[in-house]
């Protein structure tokens, strides 16, 4: 007889069995049994699936990323700070299966790990900190595996994670130091295969990175010896040839290009790579008709519509190299508009056309190039500020241009019979209605893509014109737009030269009250445009009128041949102007100025006899002004120079007493300078203001308010005059001193700016406030909370909600680390649709403030006080 029956059998086996299972989840004792457990454990349960969520994370930022192919493209796109927030809930969950291997499966004995994947859920963690752009908690763990892990096959791969983080953080010193180190450990016996392949575009990120693309060839092309990776062999091919065109290696260029596209690439790299390959063509091999036939035939293709605008820039370009400067012209107009999408390409091709308009002398014209790629113009373009100095002088230049001449035909209008004006009245009516007549036609038949243009090639106004006579002149209000740069919205905020726009965005200003008298009687501005009297309106009747109009055409005249002058460096144009501004006003008030830029200029020409004549009114008219004194002496700026020079010294030495508190002695150094320099309006004021606080120190506060309130009487407009404002408010409002009482509580709301205090290190809340009627709070939260259980899993936030005040609602977020944090919260906040979608066409505001400013905002109540504090603390370029 059997000792155990099959039933007992079977319950033996399967209670020995769960013992040996029990005894293995236990990490307390370091037996095969139990790394086995845990190994296989951690890899399946864990680690397996947090790399999934990892490379399905990779996979959406490969097809969410974009890149800008008018820069030489990186070897790795981890996209926006917008991008990497997408991926948050992969990220998040790659983070939270490595935590939980590391806290369920870690064996850690004498100091060595003894779970593999364990190792490898640190390195994973890292790796989905890297995407989630938090480089500072993933240098962290990169640092944490390579240091605790040295004799692992990991070290090695967190060294060059290390390294992609300090490029990133473009912390090149650091990154470098880490690609050396792994270089030095090539020849290690664990040195792995995969850290040896990607180590070369490492290498190759880092420079193209540092703008150093000469040390970035040899490596990019290591790469494409060690790697077989389809995405990655054609990127490099892209960037390689991308850099022997800018080497003009055109031949090697097409040779890198070629590969790309037959590699069969997503279509937006196929199509850059044939543009490239155009201009490669057009500036190498001279074979431009079998380009411009392949260009041209790209432009007809349905599918390249959003790209016409980089097909007609590369047919510029080819125009160009031919010498063929009016078709280039035209194929640039074309490429800005029918630019849609890609504003780099349209402030390109913008900033092409503007610089051509401007060479040849053509202002107008490359104002508004200038002004359209200033609209789109980023930050970090090359030369920003240069272009935008220019957009700015060109501006002023056609707005004087404009007044002038407008002011010149509305004087010449008031010179003519009633007959003859209402007869030209009459016939712009009747032009205005045709232009009404097409607006309409083309909106039916969808607006213009394109039509030609013609432009006059100067902004001189000529005296013998008639404003009027030219009706293109006097009709570029949207007719105008559309006849020269197509039916596109007004995005750009073009300056237009319209006499009729000029008087309907006056007209628009004014409200149902607003009246203009003239002669006792009161004429409410029509803004008709088929009345009559919308034109007669503006025409000045009276001497007084016209003096006004004379007056803004002096002023008009003066700037415009200033900007000629000194800012475009164009004499031409500038003696034109300068000789019909003192033939047509010969007394007005900037004649000394004229006079010595028409002798500067003759004297440039050689012109001996005129600047002689010149030089001669300023001196006989004029003998006491600096213009005078350096005709007579040519050193005689020098020596000014030389006397500001001095009057520096003494406010350095000041000011130095100033700071070691010898007040005395300021006000002994400030009384010699206003004795020996009273003429410096730029020191002076200066050491007006370190008397009149000295003042204070060694005398009573009376005597430092009156000399402040002196000094900004007398120098209102100087840079010491904010400060100085500053100090008397706060005499005023600390110690009353010529206020009366009724005014200080009025000076209580400047206190409201200094209530807050910023520190960006501190923990912060999101709040967004809300009118209570108009929004479902519960509603808002439970779209706040999807939101952050989707994107911010991991930061445990909390969502609270209370009365502000009687109307509105304030929603926070809360558990943020730091400004930064917020900020980064706010941002997608802001940007996601689910949520936003609950608040379209209602009145709310989204903030970031710390927790020690929230208590004084909910005390205070004041949204405007934080909304300034925060506009200009915390709001992001």
């Amino acid at each position: 007889m059997s000792l155990f029956k099959p039933n007992r059998l079977i319950l033996l086996v399967a209670v020995a069995l769960a013992m040996v299972v029990f005894d293995s989840c236990s990490t307390k004792k370091n037996t095969w049994t139990r790394r086995a457990y845990h190994n296989v454990t951690c890899h399946y349960n864990v680690y397996w699936n947090g790399m999934v969520s990892l490379g399905e994370g990779e996979e959406m930022l490969k097809e969410k990323v974009t890149d800008d192919y008018n820069k030489v493209l990186r070897v790795y796109n981890y996209g926006t700070k917008e991008d990497a927030i997408t991926l948050n809930p992969k990220m998040d969950r790659t983070i939270k299966k490595a935590s939980i291997g590391i806290q369920r499966h870690s064996m850690t004995f004498g100091g060595k790990e003894y779970i593999k994947w364990v190792k490898d859920s640190y390195l994973m963690m890292g790796i989905a900190h890297f995407y989630k752009q938090d480089y500072t908690s993933a240098r962290r763990v990169f640092d944490f595996v390579a240091k605790e892990f040295d004799n692992s096959p990991l070290h090695y791969e967190a060294i060059m994670w290390l390294a992609k983080t300090y490029i990133q953080q473009e912390r090149f010193e650091k990154a470098e130091a880490s690609l050396n180190l792994l270089q030095s450990k090539l020849n290690d016996d664990g040195f792995p295969k995969s850290v040896d392949g990607d180590l070369p575009l490492v290498y190759a990120d880092f420079y193209i990175a540092r703008d150093d693309y000469n040390s970035a060839i040899p490596f990019l092309e290591r790469s494409l010896e060690l790697s077989n990776d389809h995405y990655v062999t054609t990127r490099v091919d892209f960037i390689i040839g991308q850099l022997n065109q800018m080497d003009k290696d055109y031949n090697n260029a097409i040779k890198y290009f070629k590969k790309v596209v037959k590699r069969n690439p997503p279509y937006k790299m196929a199509f850059e790579a044939q543009m490239n390959m155009a201009e490669c063509y057009s500036e190498g091999s001279g074979d431009t008709k079998y380009i411009n036939k392949v260009l041209n035939k790209m432009a007809k293709e349905t599918k390249n519509e959003e790209y016409l605008d980089q097909i007609y820039y590369a047919l510029a370009q080819i125009a160009l190299s031919d010498g063929e400067d009016t078709l280039a012209i035209n194929y640039l107009r074309k490429s800005v508009s029918t630019s849609v999408s890609d504003q780099v390409q349209k402030t390109t091709s913008s900033l092409q056309l503007a610089d051509i308009y401007f060479d040849g002398g053509d202002y107008n014209g490359a104002q508004a190039y200038y002004d359209t790629a200033a609209m789109s113009l980023p930050k970090d373009y090359p030369n920003y500020d240069v272009i935008l100095n220019k957009t700015e002088i060109l501006s002023q230049l056609v707005q004087q241009a404009q007044i002038i001449t407008l002011q010149d035909s509305l004087q010449r209008l008031a010179l003519m019979d009633t007959v003859q004006l209402y007869s030209m009245i009459d016939k712009l009516i009747e032009e205005y209605e045709d232009e009404q007549e097409r607006i309409a036609e083309e909106k039916e038949n969808g607006g213009i893509q394109f039509v030609d243009m013609t432009r006059s090639t100067s902004t001189q106004p000529q005296g013998g014109g008639w404003y009027f006579d030219n009706t293109a002149a006097l009709g570029r209000g949207r007719t105008e737009f559309i006849k020269k740069w197509g039916n596109r919205k007004l995005e750009d905020n073009w300056r237009l030269t319209d006499k009729r726009t000029m008087m309907q965005d006056f007209e628009e200003n004014l409200t149902d009250e607003d009246s203009i008298t003239i002669q006792d009687s009161t004429i409410v501005l029509v803004t008709n445009p088929r009345d009559r009297q919308y034109y007669l309106q503006h025409i000045p009747r009276t001497p007084e009128q016209m003096a006004v109009s004379d007056s803004l055409v002096i002023d008009a005249y003066n700037l415009l041949a200033y900007l000629y002058f000194e800012e475009l460096r164009d004499t031409t144009m500038a003696l034109d102007t300068y000789l019909n501004f003192q033939q047509n006003y010969p007394g007005n008030k900037y004649k000394l100025d004229s006079w010595y830029a028409l002798y500067k200029i003759f004297k440039a020409n050689n012109d001996f006899e005129k600047s002689d004549y010149y030089s001669n009114l300023i001196i006989s008219n004029y003998p006491e002004s600096n213009y005078a004194k350096v005709i007579q002496d040519p050193d005689y700026f020098i020596k000014l120079s030389e006397q500001k020079n001095e009057v520096a010294k003494l406010y350095e030495k000041t000011f130095k007493a100033f700071n070691r508190e010898q007040y005395y002695r300021v006000l002994n150094y400030s009384d010699r300078a206003v004795e020996l320099y009273p003429e410096d309006t730029t020191l002076i004021p200066k050491f007006l203001y370190l008397r009149a606080i000295s003042l204070g120190a060694v005398n009573v506060a009376d005597t430092m308010y009156s000399s402040l309130i002196d000094l900004v009487l007398e120098y209102p407009s100087n840079s010491i005059a904010p400060l100085a404002k500053s100090v008397i408010k706060t005499l005023q409002f600390e110690y009353g001193l010529g206020v009366p009482d009724s005014t200080l509580l009025a000076q209580q709301e400047i206190a409201e700016k200094s209530i807050y205090s910023f520190n960006p290190e501190e923990r912060h809340l999101v709040m967004i406030l809300v009118e209570t009627e108009q929004v479902n709070i519960s509603a808002l939260k439970v779209r706040i909370s999807d939101f952050d259980k989707k994107y911010f899993r991991l930061k445990r936030l909390r969502i609270k909600s209370l009365m502000l005040n009687d109307q509105t609602t304030i929603v926070t977020v809360s558990n943020f680390d730091s400004m930064d944090d917020a900020g980064n919260y706010l941002l997608a906040l802001k940007n996601d649709e689910y949520v936003v979608s609950g608040l379209q066409n209602k009145n709310f505001e989204i903030y970031s403030i710390s927790t020690t400013n929230y208590p004084i905002f909910y005390r205070d109540k004041g949204i405007k006080g934080y909304k300034e504090f925060f506009d200009l603390k915390y709001k992001r370029d």
